[in-house]
């Protein structure tokens, strides 16, 4: 099975306004400042965080994504259903690599430092579709 830019964001959108919820995304959150930006695709999602709260989940465009505090990956909607479509494991999960053609984006501070956000939102998007 195989799902649509429209259908993978629309379960990112959910798994976002459920996350609140979720100990292990908040405490991966924690004092975040800045941005995630997921590219499904032409479809581009931004989960906003303010003193690591998470404060939308919209689509959009690329604010000034270069600055600190910013993150994010862009990848095909085939690798995103790769990902999403079978259980992650950590070595799916181990690097920019992790599924085929995705592009790390934004700045790499953050992203060292704010990864295991986007693992549990993977981990949590896959249950969602699922």
């Amino acid at each position: 099975m195989n799902v649509d830019a429209e259908a993978l964001a629309r379960a990112f959108e959910r798994v976002g306004a459920k996350c609140r919820g979720d100990a292990q995304f908040v405490q991966a959150t924690k004092f975040w400042n800045g941005t995630l930006r997921l590219g499904i695709g032409q479809t581009v999602l931004l989960f906003r965080f303010d003193e690591g709260e998470l404060q939308s989940v919209s689509e959009g465009d690329d604010d000034p994504f270069d600055e600190p505090g910013n993150f994010g990956f862009d990848a095909s909607i085939k690798a995103w259903n790769r990902l999403l479509l079978r259980s992650p494991d950590s070595q799916q999960l181990a690097g920019p690599g992790w599924s085929g053609d995705v592009v790390r984006t934004g700045d790499r501070d953050t992203y060292w430092r704010y990864y295991p956000v986007l693992r549990r939102l993977i981990e949590l998007a896959s249950q969602e579709l699922k």
